[in-house]
């Protein structure tokens, strides 16, 4: 008989898609989904995902897309490979080639979720020194041509803003003007205040 088969799938924001993720699970089949939009970082609560780790038995399954779904350290996710293998519960990546019954595939596993640690910890020290660079370079007023400030860039144009002012005129609500320009709905009454 065949153990039970839980599927993990987690996005770091609210505004990322969960869908490759869901969609690569559901070829795969599975018994029950977990998934969750929450950040991987250390001291971010992931309930969904704390929850489901005590409930897979001896002979279950658990499988997911990616190792870096996992989230938090390198160390943190061979933990718990290492807690679910002692009790007897196998783990599926669908994207990474491996086999964790196997010393090569722990290796494989391990090395993978050290370099997605150091990307994301790469990543978030390239992006600290970009915005001290900006804010240095706006304290001097040396900004980068093009820019007279750090921040986002303006969201929508003139001809995008133009086309929102219709929409409405024309008696659509803003939200379904948004929608329609594929737009923030916050960015959309933002603009309309602009001259």
């Amino acid at each position: 008989m065949t153990g039970h088969v839980w599927a993990y799938a987690r996005v770091s924001t609210r505004d990322q898609n969960p869908q490759l993720q869901l969609d690569a699970l559901a070829a795969s089949g599975y018994d029950t989904l977990v998934m969750e939009k929450e950040s991987g970082k250390r001291g971010v609560p992931r309930p969904a995902w704390e929850d489901m780790l005590p409930r897979p038995q001896a002979g279950d399954t658990v499988k997911f897309w990616k190792s870096d779904r996992w989230g938090r350290s390198a160390a943190h996710v061979l933990t718990v490979v290492n807690e679910l293998r002692d009790r007897g519960v196998k783990i599926v990546s669908l994207t990474e080639n491996f086999d964790l019954d196997t010393k090569e595939g722990r290796f494989m596993f391990a090395v993978l979720a050290a370099a997605a640690e150091y990307e994301l910890e790469l990543r978030a020290e390239r992006q600290a020194e970009g915005i001290a660079a900006a804010k240095r370079r706006e304290a001097t007023g040396a900004m980068l041509p093009g820019k007279n400030k750090t921040g986002r860039p303006r969201a929508i144009g003139p001809a995008e803003r133009a086309t929102l002012r219709r929409l409405i005129d024309d008696g659509i609500s803003v939200t379904e003007a948004a929608r329609i320009l594929k737009i923030g709905r916050s960015t959309a009454y933002q603009a309309l205040t602009q001259s």
